[in-house]
C-alpha cells in the first residue's frame, strides 16, 4: 500500500470540478478513490426540476441522504417519497433510481459508494443503465 496516498483528505465543494451525469442531473465527486480512500467514495448531486437519472444499478453499495428538496426514490418497482435527512440503502445490482418530485424546486442528494469485495480493493464504480421497467411502479 502507498501509505503517502492512504492519508487524510479534505475536499473543498468550491474547488471541486462539477460535471454533467444525465441531462439536468449535476455531480460533483467529493471524496474518490484517486484522493486515497479504499472503499468508499461520495458526493453531491443537484437535480433540476422534475429531472431524474435512468434506471440503473451499480457493483457498490449506496446510501443516499436528501440535503435539500422532495424526491421519489424508485427500487425494484417500489416508490418512496423522500424529503430531507430520509436516507436509503441500495445493495449491489439492485434496479433503482433517483427522481425530483418537484417541478419547481431543486434536490440535492449526498450519496456514497461502498466496495463490497472483502480485499479492501479501490472502490470501482460502474452504473450499467437498465431498463425503466425495473424501475417504475408497477402498471396495474
Amino acid at each position: 500500500m502507498d501509505i503517502t496516498k492512504y492519508r487524510p483528505k479534505i475536499s473543498k465543494y468550491k474547488e471541486v470540478k462539477p460535471f454533467e451525469m444525465d441531462e439536468g442531473v449535476v455531480f460533483h465527486n467529493m471524496i474518490i478513490q484517486d484522493m486515497g480512500p479504499k472503499t468508499i467514495i461520495v458526493g453531491l448531486a443537484t437535480f433540476e426540476p422534475s429531472k431524474f437519472l435512468p434506471c440503473h444499478i451499480h457493483n457498490v453499495e449506496e446510501s443516499v441522504t436528501i440535503l435539500k428538496g422532495h424526491a421519489f426514490c424508485e427500487v425494484e418497482g417500489v416508490r418512496t417519497t423522500l424529503e430531507p435527512y430520509d436516507t436509503s440503502f441500495i445493495p449491489a445490482n439492485i434496479p433503482h433510481r433517483f427522481i425530483n418530485a418537484s417541478d419547481t424546486e431543486e434536490l440535492i442528494i449526498l450519496w456514497a459508494y461502498s466496495q463490497v469485495d472483502t480485499e479492501l480493493n479501490h472502490v470501482d464504480v460502474k452504473r450499467i443503465i437498465v431498463e425503466t421497467d425495473l424501475c417504475i411502479l408497477s402498471k396495474s
